[in-house]
């Protein structure tokens, strides 16, 4: 029986930081207390919590009531991550769509915010993260359910120069598949697309 991924509402995305542009992840603290404090992104935010100790996993997070901003180092690829925790509605590509937005405003965001510790954002690459292990078990049968919305949701952002949506290399707790363009375009431009 294959996955029902229909109704797959807690998902995320997460961009990476460019080469070289990776900076100091306690810098990120006080820029999301700011943001708290301005509402500079979408969504009701409440707190920063700081897991800067840890090696692997988000690193500073901005918890909301719709979804999480982290600054997160899984896999040791650091970059920002917005997962969505409330339902959203429409088919899964709309809510990847939304997902994108959310997540591509706050980089703008940062990257101006965080401009002097040299923050900058790659456009070539998004990582998809199913965060539901019964609507999205990690398994080959799975994606092959995601593989549809993913890309069409693909092709959207990095249009023609779009790559196929990859088979995982492994699965550990849960799906991440990186959806990836051959050039990519900037941060801005992305945002546009969605």
């Amino acid at each position: 029986m294959s996955p029902s991924v229909d109704n797959l509402q807690r998902c995320g995305l997460k961009v990476f930081f460019a080469p070289g542009a990776e900076p100091d992840v306690r810098a990120f603290i006080p820029i999301f207390h700011r943001w708290i404090q301005t509402s500079a992104v979408d969504g009701l935010l409440i707190d920063v919590a700081d897991y800067t100790h840890l090696t692997d996993g988000p690193a500073v997070l901005l918890a909301g009531h719709e979804g999480n901003y982290a600054i997160d180092r899984t896999e040791g690829r650091p970059g920002l991550y917005y997962y969505r925790k409330q339902p959203a509605a429409g088919a899964l590509v709309d809510r990847l769509a939304l997902i994108g937005r959310t997540l591509l405003a706050a980089a703008v965001r940062l990257e101006s915010d965080a401009a002097s510790e040299g923050c900058r954002f790659r456009g070539n690459e998004v990582q998809f993260v199913a965060n539901d292990r019964l609507l999205a078990p990690p398994a080959p049968a799975t994606v092959a359910a995601l593989r549809p919305d993913l890309t069409a949701f693909l092709r959207t952002l990095f249009r023609d120069d779009a790559e196929d949506v990859p088979e995982p290399t492994e699965m550990r707790d849960r799906i991440r598949l990186s959806l990836r363009s051959r050039r990519g375009a900037s941060l801005s431009e992305l945002l546009e697309r969605l």
